[in-house]
């Protein structure tokens, strides 16, 4: 992509009240101004004490009253999860806490591709064979207005746990526990679907004298993973349950995630990242979802048996392998379609749809495509007349918001501002795709379409030391609202010969002020002519550190590279 860089420029002088009060270099400063961070020391060490009171969430005092008299009276429990990661790790969640307080709950996680999305009539009615209570939702449930009923009339209380956008009419649950609610107080909206069902067992803990924190802190191992995956701003909580879960996730003593982390070629006692997560562990427990049955996933993030784990973790990773190469014929299938179907210069929007995709993969071939295009994009696979989309969007559209506009069209929607699910009859989509492109032209202006990279300093390779890489290492962990800082340092020139690795990415060394780093430009060779035109350069990159063999060398990743002025 040819990228706008938005070099952000900060008062020189809150730079220097900011350093000497917290006794930073100038670029960590800057970067944490420019990343807006208010409470330096906070963020800079993020610890659980810091976590916001979860009575603050509407209806949690309810949730926490039927919990308490379900743990009392010993009642059957069904948590109801989703078949994406941050469903089933709340899911194991709450049912390893659960039992841990004496209960003996069960776990149903919908089938994706017979039952879709959501708390499912299927799995009530398989509750309602179990004699169940009490149905507990984790990362669904918001919408379920109908299924709330049918529970209701057969006798089982639902408290609903979720972070998704509500309608206008809410379930008539016994409680509903999502920031999102118009009426909800809490003062940080975006947890995940297993930060919600952490709050909710953090509020049932503190109301027990004889179950300790430190034991429900013990699962955080399981919040970190679904909040890294679910893609969640890396702020507020979310980055304090995300950095204690990491810290935990690395010695889990956990026998299923343990043997994921093994499939996933992690190591013992391996430092784990969010990106390690979201590319190695993540893919492997959405992988059940989309081409199996999820409740595998469950089974494993709970399992006490060292041989069961293992098993069900190479099925997992089997499972993964079969998902990339069907996901690989979807996005070629795609392209294809796109060609014939989309004009990139007119369209601001792709919506594509198909007979035969599989629904499992669409969502991240949409995910590819937004990156690739920098537009909305809406994929749609259809089956016996009933199409099941998935959608991405990018910076400053609401695709919520977008869907509800063209609601008459659908059968069900649902999902955030950035990632939405849809359901739709295949006589509906022409017309569907006539108001969806009605509401992005309206909304997406051109500048919008650009792709832009976001500086958060510019730099001079003499500011790269290792005091300043150790600050800005703390900021770990990156994602979403808090990404690894990106930097630009300017002429730059090339030493030695740049060398292409694979099919498209580049290696070279780096010079400034006779300063010679490594840099790597991953499936950037089209830039390699830039590379040997012996004229200055200027490179975007973020700072990172190799270690092989015992040795840490410094290396910068790069993101873009333009000529010099």
């Amino acid at each position: 992509m040819n990228y706008k860089w938005n070099i952000k420029e900060t008062d020189s002088n809150k730079i220097e009240e900011i350093s000497k009060k917290h006794n930073l270099s100038t670029l960590v400063s800057t970067v944490l101004i420019n990343k807006g961070i208010e409470d330096i020391e906070q963020f800079l060490n993020p610890t659980l004490d810091k976590l916001h009171d979860p009575f603050l969430m509407a209806d949690m005092d309810k949730a926490v009253e039927r919990l308490l008299i379900a743990v009392e009276k010993k009642e059957k429990i069904l948590v109801f999860g989703d078949y994406d990661v941050d469903g089933t790790t709340s899911t194991a969640l709450l049912i390893l806490v659960l039992q841990e307080m004496g209960l003996n709950p069960d776990f149903y996680i919908p089938n994706r591709e017979n039952e879709g999305y959501g708390l499912s009539v299927t799995g009530i009615n398989i509750a309602i064979e179990k004699n169940t209570k009490l149905i507990v939702t984790c990362d669904c449930g918001i919408n379920a207005i109908d299924e709330v009923e049918y529970a209701r009339a057969n006798g089982i209380d639902v408290v609903i746990t979720d972070h998704h956008e509500p309608m206008e009419v809410l379930p008539n649950a016994y409680a509903i526990v999502d920031p999102k609610r118009k009426d909800c107080a809490y003062p940080f909206k975006e947890l995940c679907g297993a930060g919600v069902a952490f709050k909710v067992l953090q509020a049932l803990v503190s109301e027990t004298d004889w179950f300790h924190e430190e034991k429900l802190y013990n699962h955080l191992d399981l919040v970190a993973i679904g909040t890294a995956a679910d893609i969640v701003p890396l702020v507020n909580e979310n980055r304090i349950l995300t950095s204690e879960g990491l810290k935990r996730l690395s010695n889990t003593r956990k026998l299923g995630i343990q043997s994921l982390l093994k499939v996933s070629n992690f190591s013992e006692n391996q430092k784990i990242r969010v990106s390690n997560i979201v590319f190695g562990a993540a893919p492997r427990i959405n992988a059940a979802g989309r081409l199996d049955e999820a409740s595998q996933a469950v089974k494993l993030l709970i399992s006490e048996n060292p041989n069961e784990a293992g098993m069900i973790a190479q099925n997992l990773d089997k499972i993964n392998l079969e998902r990339r190469n069907i996901e690989r014929k979807t996005v070629d299938a795609a392209l294809m379609e796109l060609k014939y179907s989309h004009n990139l210069d007119e369209d601001k929007i792709i919506i594509l749809h198909k007979r035969g995709w599989h629904q499992g993969v669409i969502g991240i071939v949409a995910s590819k495509l937004k990156e690739t295009y920098n537009r909305p994009v809406i994929m749609i696979s259809i089956d016996k007349g009933v199409g099941r989309g998935s959608g991405r969007s990018i910076h400053s559209f609401d695709l919520h918001n977008a869907l509800a506009e063209c609601s008459e069209y659908l059968e069900n929607y649902g999902g955030h501002v950035m990632a939405a699910g849809l359901t739709i009859k295949e006589e509906n989509i022409d017309d569907f795709v006539k108001k969806m492109k009605e509401v992005v032209n309206n909304q997406v202006t051109d500048e919008m379409l650009l792709p832009v990279l976001d500086i958060d300093s510019e730099i001079s390779f003499t500011d790269i030391n290792q005091v300043n890489i150790d600050y800005l290492n703390k900021m770990e962990p990156f994602g979403p609202a808090n990404m690894r800082p990106k930097l630009v340092a300017r002429n730059v020139t090339i030493s030695g010969i740049p060398r292409i690795i694979g099919e498209k990415h580049v290696k070279f060394r780096a010079c400034q002020k006779k300063i010679v780093i490594s840099a790597i430009g991953w499936k950037m060779g089209v830039h390699y002519e830039l590379l040997i035109s012996n004229r200055p350069l200027d490179i975007a990159f973020v700072i990172e550190e190799n270690e092989y063999r015992g040795l840490r060398e410094i290396q910068l990743n790069i993101k873009d590279i333009k000529y010099s002025n």
